[in-house]
């Protein structure tokens, strides 16, 4: 009889460590799957910080930009101009060195930014423009607020000169805000420069 409870405590003891073992895998697999669709696997503290803020940065400022990655809209300097993905349609005028996009906020001709990547001699993406038009004034300044709030945590302080607001700590870009409205056109110049 001792012998057949000693088997027995020994297979519960097992099966309690199999157990053990099984839901400690599935909730690490789970949690990894998770952080993995919120796109949070292996971030640095900053640019998890960054993330979040853009995550509270509203649905106009998460249109324009279209994420936290790479330095705006998921690109990185030095790629090639005739890789970039954009599913928007083509700006009506096109620059000399680079390609230009219309993005519209809503069904009016009103609402919209026309993004234009230039590039080196090389073909290479160096500076990312932002000519963003909105109807009222008031839109322009709310606008501005959390543009300056996402961009103060992603590429860190700024300064200002005129109406314009700079960043230039970041090692490789230097950051452009300014408010260029006019009495018909409310709007910003955002640019994005790389430095060398």
């Amino acid at each position: 009889m001792r012998k057949y409870f000693n088997c027995l405590t020994h297979m519960i003891a097992k099966s309690i460590v199999l157990i053990s073992t099984s839901i400690i895998v599935f909730f690490s697999c789970n949690s990894s799957t998770e952080n993995e669709k919120n796109g949070t696997v292996g971030l640095s503290e900053i640019d998890q910080l960054a993330l979040d803020t853009w995550n509270k940065s509203g649905d106009l400022v998460q249109k324009i930009t279209l994420s936290s990655k790479g330095v705006i809209r998921n690109k990185e300097w030095g790629i090639s101009l005739d890789s970039l993905q954009e599913k928007l349609e083509l700006a009506e005028n096109q620059p000399a060195n680079g390609k230009s996009y219309t993005l519209y906020f809503d069904d009016s001709d009103l609402n919209f930014t026309d993004i234009t990547y230039l590039g080196d001699d090389q073909q290479k993406l160096t500076e990312i423009d932002f000519d963003i038009f909105i109807e009222t004034k008031p839109q322009v300044e709310e606008l501005k607020e959390k543009f300056t709030n996402y961009l103060l945590v992603k590429f860190g302080p700024s300064k200002t000169e005129g109406n314009k607001i700079i960043w230039e700590k970041d090692k490789n870009t230097e950051v452009i805000l300014q408010d260029v409205s006019t009495l018909k056109d409310p709007g910003i110049k955002l640019v994005f420069l790389r430095k060398n």
